[in-house]
Protein backbone atom coordinates (compact mmCIF):
# COMPACT_ATOMS: atom_id res chain seq x y z
CA UNK A 1 0.00 0.00 0.00
CA UNK A 2 1.48 3.44 -0.94
CA UNK A 3 2.54 5.62 1.96
CA UNK A 4 -0.09 7.99 3.27
CA UNK A 5 -3.07 6.03 1.92
CA UNK A 6 -5.96 4.98 4.12
CA UNK A 7 -6.94 1.91 2.14
CA UNK A 8 -6.14 0.29 -1.21
CA UNK A 9 -7.83 1.91 -4.22
CA UNK A 10 -9.68 -1.33 -4.94
CA UNK A 11 -11.17 -1.63 -1.45
CA UNK A 12 -14.78 -1.05 -2.47
CA UNK A 13 -14.71 -3.13 -5.64
CA UNK A 14 -16.21 -6.24 -4.05
CA UNK A 15 -19.16 -4.62 -2.30
CA UNK A 16 -22.59 -5.70 -3.53
CA UNK A 17 -26.19 -4.84 -2.79
CA UNK A 18 -27.69 -7.58 -0.65
CA UNK A 19 -31.08 -7.44 -2.40
CA UNK A 20 -31.86 -6.42 -6.01
CA UNK A 21 -33.42 -3.09 -6.93
CA UNK A 22 -37.02 -3.19 -8.06
CA UNK A 23 -37.45 -0.02 -10.15
CA UNK A 24 -35.48 1.27 -13.09
CA UNK A 25 -35.56 4.77 -14.48
CA UNK A 26 -36.17 3.61 -18.03
CA UNK A 27 -39.25 1.67 -16.93
CA UNK A 28 -40.83 4.25 -14.65
CA UNK A 29 -40.48 7.54 -16.50
CA UNK A 30 -43.85 9.18 -17.01
CA UNK A 31 -45.89 12.33 -17.33
CA UNK A 32 -48.40 11.16 -14.73
CA UNK A 33 -49.87 13.00 -11.76
CA UNK A 34 -48.78 13.34 -8.15
CA UNK A 35 -50.56 10.16 -7.07
CA UNK A 36 -48.64 8.18 -9.66
CA UNK A 37 -45.33 9.69 -8.54
CA UNK A 38 -46.17 8.85 -4.94
CA UNK A 39 -47.14 5.29 -5.93
CA UNK A 40 -43.81 4.84 -7.70
CA UNK A 41 -41.96 6.07 -4.63
CA UNK A 42 -43.89 3.66 -2.40
CA UNK A 43 -43.81 0.66 -4.75
CA UNK A 44 -41.92 -2.21 -3.11
CA UNK A 45 -41.39 -0.27 0.10
CA UNK A 46 -42.14 -3.40 2.07
CA UNK A 47 -39.10 -5.09 0.53
CA UNK A 48 -36.52 -2.36 0.73
CA UNK A 49 -32.98 -3.41 -0.17
CA UNK A 50 -30.38 -4.07 2.49
CA UNK A 51 -26.86 -2.77 1.91
CA UNK A 52 -23.54 -4.11 3.10
CA UNK A 53 -22.84 -2.33 6.43
CA UNK A 54 -19.29 -1.72 5.20
CA UNK A 55 -20.40 0.13 2.06
CA UNK A 56 -20.34 3.64 3.49
CA UNK A 57 -17.01 3.09 5.22
CA UNK A 58 -15.40 1.76 2.07
CA UNK A 59 -16.65 4.65 -0.05
CA UNK A 60 -15.50 7.16 2.55
CA UNK A 61 -12.05 5.56 2.75
CA UNK A 62 -11.66 5.87 -1.01
CA UNK A 63 -12.56 9.56 -0.81
CA UNK A 64 -10.33 10.12 2.23
CA UNK A 65 -7.33 8.96 0.23
CA UNK A 66 -8.04 11.46 -2.54
CA UNK A 67 -8.82 14.26 -0.07
CA UNK A 68 -5.53 13.67 1.75
CA UNK A 69 -3.73 14.09 -1.56
CA UNK A 70 -5.46 17.45 -2.02
CA UNK A 71 -4.51 18.61 1.48
CA UNK A 72 -0.90 17.60 0.95
CA UNK A 73 -0.72 19.38 -2.39
CA UNK A 74 -2.34 22.60 -1.07
CA UNK A 75 -0.11 22.82 1.99
CA UNK A 76 -0.74 23.17 5.70
CA UNK A 77 -1.73 26.84 5.55
CA UNK A 78 -4.46 26.42 2.96
CA UNK A 79 -8.05 27.18 4.03
CA UNK A 80 -10.77 24.55 4.17
CA UNK A 81 -11.83 23.53 0.68
CA UNK A 82 -15.61 23.40 0.25
CA UNK A 83 -16.75 21.46 -2.80
CA UNK A 84 -20.31 21.03 -4.04
CA UNK A 85 -22.04 19.82 -7.19
CA UNK A 86 -21.07 22.95 -9.09
CA UNK A 87 -17.34 22.40 -8.56
CA UNK A 88 -17.38 18.62 -8.74
CA UNK A 89 -19.95 17.96 -11.45
CA UNK A 90 -19.88 21.17 -13.45
CA UNK A 91 -23.29 22.29 -12.21
CA UNK A 92 -24.63 25.81 -12.74
CA UNK A 93 -24.36 28.27 -9.89
CA UNK A 94 -27.06 29.00 -7.35
CA UNK A 95 -27.46 32.69 -7.97
CA UNK A 96 -25.39 34.00 -5.08
CA UNK A 97 -22.76 36.44 -6.24
CA UNK A 98 -23.39 35.74 -9.94
CA UNK A 99 -24.80 37.55 -12.93
CA UNK A 100 -28.58 37.27 -12.93
CA UNK A 101 -29.26 35.36 -16.12
CA UNK A 102 -32.83 34.48 -17.08
CA UNK A 103 -32.35 30.70 -16.46
CA UNK A 104 -30.76 31.35 -13.07
CA UNK A 105 -33.51 33.76 -11.96
CA UNK A 106 -36.13 31.28 -13.09
CA UNK A 107 -34.43 28.39 -11.30
CA UNK A 108 -34.20 30.27 -7.99
CA UNK A 109 -37.86 31.28 -8.13
CA UNK A 110 -39.03 27.81 -9.16
CA UNK A 111 -37.16 26.17 -6.28
CA UNK A 112 -38.70 28.65 -3.84
CA UNK A 113 -42.17 27.88 -5.21
CA UNK A 114 -41.49 24.13 -5.01
CA UNK A 115 -40.80 24.48 -1.29
CA UNK A 116 -44.08 26.35 -0.90
CA UNK A 117 -45.98 23.64 -2.77
CA UNK A 118 -44.48 20.92 -0.56
CA UNK A 119 -45.43 22.84 2.58
CA UNK A 120 -48.82 24.26 1.61
CA UNK A 121 -49.89 22.43 -1.56
CA UNK A 122 -50.64 25.60 -3.51
CA UNK A 123 -49.31 28.86 -4.96
CA UNK A 124 -51.17 32.15 -5.29
CA UNK A 125 -49.30 34.57 -7.54
CA UNK A 126 -46.12 32.77 -8.66
CA UNK A 127 -43.93 35.82 -9.13
CA UNK A 128 -45.08 37.51 -5.93
CA UNK A 129 -44.90 34.32 -3.85
CA UNK A 130 -41.52 33.34 -5.24
CA UNK A 131 -40.00 36.78 -4.73
CA UNK A 132 -41.40 36.92 -1.21
CA UNK A 133 -39.81 33.57 -0.37
CA UNK A 134 -36.44 34.75 -1.67
CA UNK A 135 -36.71 38.01 0.27
CA UNK A 136 -36.35 36.24 3.64
CA UNK A 137 -32.88 34.97 2.64
CA UNK A 138 -30.23 37.71 3.08
CA UNK A 139 -28.05 35.93 0.53
CA UNK A 140 -30.72 36.55 -2.12
CA UNK A 141 -31.05 40.31 -1.55
CA UNK A 142 -29.30 41.19 -4.81
CA UNK A 143 -31.45 38.76 -6.75
CA UNK A 144 -34.64 40.20 -5.25
CA UNK A 145 -33.55 43.72 -6.19
CA UNK A 146 -32.86 42.53 -9.71
CA UNK A 147 -36.30 40.95 -10.04
CA UNK A 148 -38.08 43.98 -8.65
CA UNK A 149 -36.17 46.28 -11.01
CA UNK A 150 -37.15 44.37 -14.15
CA UNK A 151 -39.19 46.35 -16.69
CA UNK A 152 -42.89 45.55 -16.68
CA UNK A 153 -42.80 43.52 -19.93
CA UNK A 154 -40.01 41.32 -18.56
CA UNK A 155 -41.82 40.82 -15.27
CA UNK A 156 -44.94 39.79 -17.16
CA UNK A 157 -42.94 37.34 -19.25
CA UNK A 158 -41.27 35.93 -16.13
CA UNK A 159 -44.65 35.56 -14.41
CA UNK A 160 -45.95 33.62 -17.41
CA UNK A 161 -42.97 31.26 -17.39
CA UNK A 162 -43.35 30.68 -13.67
CA UNK A 163 -47.04 29.87 -14.09
CA UNK A 164 -46.10 27.01 -16.42
CA UNK A 165 -43.58 25.61 -13.96
CA UNK A 166 -46.07 25.89 -11.10
CA UNK A 167 -48.76 24.09 -13.09
CA UNK A 168 -46.44 21.11 -13.55
CA UNK A 169 -45.20 21.15 -9.97
CA UNK A 170 -48.70 21.35 -8.54
CA UNK A 171 -49.75 18.40 -10.67
CA UNK A 172 -46.68 16.27 -9.94
CA UNK A 173 -45.47 17.01 -6.40
CA UNK A 174 -46.87 14.36 -4.04
CA UNK A 175 -48.68 15.32 -0.85
CA UNK A 176 -46.64 13.64 1.87
CA UNK A 177 -48.27 12.73 5.17
CA UNK A 178 -46.41 13.99 8.26
CA UNK A 179 -45.25 10.44 8.94
CA UNK A 180 -43.05 10.65 5.86
CA UNK A 181 -41.05 13.42 7.61
CA UNK A 182 -40.80 15.58 4.47
CA UNK A 183 -38.06 18.22 4.65
CA UNK A 184 -37.00 20.65 1.95
CA UNK A 185 -33.54 22.10 1.45
CA UNK A 186 -31.97 19.37 3.59
CA UNK A 187 -28.28 20.30 3.72
CA UNK A 188 -25.52 17.71 3.90
CA UNK A 189 -21.84 18.35 4.65
CA UNK A 190 -19.26 15.57 4.72
CA UNK A 191 -15.84 16.50 6.16
CA UNK A 192 -12.82 14.63 4.80
CA UNK A 193 -9.12 14.69 5.67
CA UNK A 194 -9.78 15.92 9.19
CA UNK A 195 -12.20 18.60 7.99
CA UNK A 196 -9.76 20.16 5.52
CA UNK A 197 -11.97 19.17 2.58
CA UNK A 198 -15.78 19.32 2.83
CA UNK A 199 -18.20 17.85 0.31
CA UNK A 200 -21.62 19.48 0.53
CA UNK A 201 -25.00 19.49 -1.15
CA UNK A 202 -28.69 20.22 -0.67
CA UNK A 203 -31.62 17.85 -1.21
CA UNK A 204 -34.61 19.62 -2.73
CA UNK A 205 -36.82 17.20 -0.79
CA UNK A 206 -35.94 14.28 1.45
CA UNK A 207 -38.55 12.02 3.09
CA UNK A 208 -38.30 9.21 5.58
CA UNK A 209 -35.77 8.49 8.31
CA UNK A 210 -32.50 6.54 7.99
CA UNK A 211 -32.49 2.94 9.22
CA UNK A 212 -29.29 1.01 9.82
CA UNK A 213 -28.36 -1.29 6.91
CA UNK A 214 -31.75 -0.81 5.18
CA UNK A 215 -32.51 1.79 2.52
CA UNK A 216 -35.49 3.72 3.91
CA UNK A 217 -35.43 7.30 2.63
CA UNK A 218 -36.62 8.79 -0.66
CA UNK A 219 -35.22 11.90 -2.32
CA UNK A 220 -37.05 14.04 -4.84
CA UNK A 221 -35.00 16.36 -7.01
CA UNK A 222 -36.15 19.33 -9.07
CA UNK A 223 -34.67 20.75 -12.23
CA UNK A 224 -36.17 23.77 -13.96
CA UNK A 225 -34.07 23.32 -17.11
CA UNK A 226 -30.82 21.99 -18.44
CA UNK A 227 -29.75 18.48 -19.36
CA UNK A 228 -31.82 15.70 -17.82
CA UNK A 229 -28.84 13.39 -17.27
CA UNK A 230 -26.91 16.12 -15.48
CA UNK A 231 -29.78 16.50 -13.02
CA UNK A 232 -29.59 12.75 -12.35
CA UNK A 233 -25.86 13.01 -11.69
CA UNK A 234 -26.61 15.58 -9.00
CA UNK A 235 -29.16 13.24 -7.39
CA UNK A 236 -26.64 10.40 -7.40
CA UNK A 237 -24.08 12.72 -5.82
CA UNK A 238 -26.56 13.64 -3.10
CA UNK A 239 -27.38 9.96 -2.58
CA UNK A 240 -23.67 9.38 -1.97
CA UNK A 241 -23.54 12.21 0.58
CA UNK A 242 -26.51 10.72 2.42
CA UNK A 243 -24.81 7.31 2.40
CA UNK A 244 -21.74 8.88 4.02
CA UNK A 245 -23.88 10.84 6.51
CA UNK A 246 -26.24 8.13 7.73
CA UNK A 247 -24.44 4.96 6.67
CA UNK A 248 -27.23 3.87 4.31
CA UNK A 249 -28.21 5.09 0.83
CA UNK A 250 -31.69 6.43 0.08
CA UNK A 251 -34.16 3.79 -1.07
CA UNK A 252 -35.40 5.61 -4.14
CA UNK A 253 -34.86 8.81 -6.14
CA UNK A 254 -37.36 10.84 -8.14
CA UNK A 255 -36.73 13.72 -10.51
CA UNK A 256 -39.16 16.34 -11.77
CA UNK A 257 -38.42 18.61 -14.73
CA UNK A 258 -40.70 21.53 -13.98
CA UNK A 259 -40.49 23.13 -17.42
CA UNK A 260 -41.72 20.06 -19.30
CA UNK A 261 -43.52 18.02 -16.65
CA UNK A 262 -41.17 15.10 -17.24
CA UNK A 263 -40.71 12.76 -14.26
CA UNK A 264 -38.80 9.59 -13.48
CA UNK A 265 -38.17 7.37 -10.47
CA UNK A 266 -35.36 4.89 -9.86
CA UNK A 267 -33.86 2.82 -7.07
CA UNK A 268 -30.46 3.74 -5.69
CA UNK A 269 -27.97 1.10 -6.71
CA UNK A 270 -24.46 0.54 -5.48
CA UNK A 271 -23.05 1.09 -8.95
CA UNK A 272 -24.48 4.63 -8.88
CA UNK A 273 -22.58 5.37 -5.69
CA UNK A 274 -19.36 3.79 -6.87
CA UNK A 275 -19.53 5.70 -10.17
CA UNK A 276 -19.94 8.99 -8.31
CA UNK A 277 -17.05 8.18 -5.99
CA UNK A 278 -14.84 7.32 -8.97
CA UNK A 279 -15.70 10.67 -10.54
CA UNK A 280 -15.03 12.56 -7.30
CA UNK A 281 -11.70 10.80 -6.79
CA UNK A 282 -10.66 11.79 -10.30
CA UNK A 283 -11.79 15.36 -9.69
CA UNK A 284 -9.93 15.55 -6.37
CA UNK A 285 -6.82 14.12 -8.00
CA UNK A 286 -7.08 16.84 -10.60
CA UNK A 287 -7.28 19.50 -7.90
CA UNK A 288 -4.26 18.00 -6.18
CA UNK A 289 -2.36 17.94 -9.46
CA UNK A 290 -3.16 21.59 -10.11
CA UNK A 291 -1.45 22.49 -6.81
CA UNK A 292 1.45 20.07 -7.25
Amino acid sequence: MPAGRVTPRWHTAGMVVMAPAVAHRGGTESRAGRDDVLALLRNGSGQRPRFDPGLAGGLRAWLEDAACEVVTARGDGAPVLFLGARQLLGEPGNGVGEAFSWPMVTACLVHALFRQIVLTGSVGDPLSDGTGALRVDPGRAGLVRHIEALPAPEREALAGVLAGHVAHLTALTPHFAPGWLPRTDDRVAIPLAGGRVVLHGVFDLLVGAPVAATASQCALGLTSGGPWERAWRVLHYLALLETLRSGTPPFRLALIHSASGRTAVEDVREEHLRAVVAHLVARLSGIAGAHG
